[in-house]
C-alpha cells in the first residue's frame, strides 16, 4: 500500500530522496504549519489511519488549506487501491512547491537556531526589530535587538513575485532585493480584498534604486486574498505576502514601532554571531582604509563627501552587506558637530575588485532636534 501511495505526484516529489525523521509535532490548535508538517511526517511513516485523522482535523480547523485537502485526497485515493497519476497541473505544482519549502525549512530550522544572517553586520541599537526575507526559502524572519545581539522571535512562510527576485522595472513581476524600511500600515478594510488582512508599506524605490534607475512602486508586505491560507512561493506581482493570521501576528509583534528595516535577500548565508562580529570588523576596516585613501587624494571628487561620514566625530550605527549581484555595503553614520548639530549620513560602497571600496552613493540629512532630545531622555532613564 505504501508503494501505491508514493506513486501519487505530490508526495512522490516531496518524499523521495528526503530524510524522514519525526521532525515536528503539532504544538497547538492554531499552529497551522506545525500541524501540516506533522501530518506529512505521519504519512511518511506509513501510518495511514493516523494521517487521515490528522488531515481531517487540519482541514476542519483550516478549511482553506488547499494543501491539506490535496494531501487528504491523495491519501484516500491511494487507500482505495488506485495509482493513476494526475496530469500536470500548475495549481498542484504551486501547492507542491509550497509544501516542499515548508518541509525543508522545518528540517533545517534546528541547525539554524543559533545562526544569524551574514549580511546584517551591524544594526543600530536604536532599532528594536529587523525583518529579514530569505527569498530562496520563502521565509520572513523577525529579529529583535537584545543586549547588542539579534535574537530571532518568529518566522513565517511568504510568497514572492511571480518572476522571481531582482526588480528593475515597473510591471516586471519581480520582488526587489535590497535594504528597505517599513514606512506605513494600511488596514485591510481600506484595501482591495487581494491584500487580505492589511499591508505594511515599504520605501521601494529607495535612494539606491532611484540612482540605478529602477522603477516601480507599491512593494508591500501584506496578507493573502480570500480563498487561500497561502499562495505558492511565486504568486505575487512583486510584493511579499503572508497568511492573514501570520500578518496579524507580525503586526502585533511590531506594535507602534516605525521605520523598521526589512532586508530582502536572494542569496542568504547564515553564520554564528561571533563570526558576524569578525566579519563586521573586517568590512569596516576595509572601507575606512579606502575612505582614508580617497581623502588623501585632494583631486578626487569623493574626498569631500567621504569626510562627512568618516571624520573623527562620526559614529557608525548600521553596516549591512547589500543583497544583489554586485558586491556593495550600506553604511549609516551619525556625525555630531561641536555645536551639537547631528547629521545622519548614508553611504553605499562598491567593491572595486582590487580589494578596495569606493563610494557609489551618499546622502545626508539633519537629525531633528526633538528626536535627539527624546533619545537622550530615554538613555537617561
Amino acid at each position: 500500500m505504501k508503494d501505491l501511495f508514493l506513486k501519487r505526484p505530490l508526495l512522490l516529489a516531496l518524499l523521495i530522496g528526503l530524510a524522514l525523521p519525526s521532525i515536528v509535532r503539532a504544538g497547538g490548535e492554531s499552529n497551522y504549519e506545525a500541524r501540516l508538517i506533522a501530518s506529512v511526517d505521519t504519512i511518511a511513516s506509513g501510518n495511514w489511519s493516523d494521517a487521515l485523522s490528522d488531515l481531517n482535523s487540519l482541514t476542519t480547523n483550516f478549511p482553506l488549506s488547499r494543501i491539506g485537502h490535496l494531501l487528504k485526497a491523495d491519501l484516500l485515493f491511494s487507500l482505495s487501491g488506485q495509482a493513476q497519476a494526475r496530469s500536470a497541473d500548475p495549481a498542484i505544482a504551486e501547492l507542491q512547491n509550497q509544501l516542499r519549502l515548508r518541509w525543508s525549512y522545518v528540517q533545517s530550522s534546528e541547525a539554524k537556531r543559533e545562526l544569524v544572517p551574514a549580511k546584517l553586520l551591524q544594526i543600530s541599537d536604536k532599532i528594536p526589530f529587523v525583518l529579514y526575507a530569505d527569498l530562496p526559502a520563502s521565509r520572513l524572519h523577525l529579529f529583535a535587538q537584545q543586549h547588542g545581539a539579534l535574537v530571532r522571535l518568529s518566522d513565517y512562510y511568504i510568497t514572492m513575485g511571480r518572476a522571481g527576485a531582482g526588480k528593475e522595472r515597473e510591471g516586471d513581476l519581480k520582488t526587489p532585493v535590497g535594504i528597505y524600511q517599513i514606512n506605513g500600515y494600511i488596514p485591510g478594510g481600506q484595501l482591495h480584498a487581494r491584500y487580505g488582512a492589511g499591508a505594511l508599506t515599504t520605501n521601494y524605490p529607495n535612494s539606491l534604486d532611484r540612482f540605478l534607475n529602477r522603477t516601480g512602486y507599491g512593494i508591500w508586505l501584506h496578507g493573502t486574498e480570500p480563498g487561500w491560507i497561502n499562495r505558492g512561493p511565486r504568486a505575487s506581482e512583486g510584493c511579499l505576502s503572508l497568511s492573514n493570521p501570520d500578518f496579524e501576528q507580525l503586526l502585533f509583534q511590531l506594535g507602534s514601532h516605525q521605520d523598521i528595516p526589512i532586508v530582502i535577500d536572494d542569496a542568504p548565508r547564515w553564520i554564528k554571531t561571533q563570526d558576524l562580529h569578525q566579519a563586521k570588523d573586517r568590512v569596516l576596516a576595509s572601507i575606512t582604509a579606502s575612505a582614508a585613501r580617497i581623502t588623501e587624494s585632494s583631486d578626487h571628487q569623493d574626498a569631500l563627501a567621504s569626510r562627512y561620514g568618516l571624520d573623527e566625530g562620526a559614529r557608525i550605527t548600521d553596516l549591512v552587506l547589500q543583497p544583489g549581484k554586485q558586491e556593495r555595503v550600506f553604511a549609516r553614520w551619525l556625525n555630531t558637530s561641536q555645536s551639537g548639530a547631528a547629521l545622519t549620513v548614508e553611504q553605499y560602497w562598491h567593491h572595486t575588485g582590487d580589494g578596495g571600496w569606493e563610494i557609489l552613493l551618499q546622502t545626508s540629512e539633519p537629525v531633528p532636534a526633538p528626536e535627539r532630545s527624546t533619545s537622550d531622555l530615554a538613555q537617561s532613564d
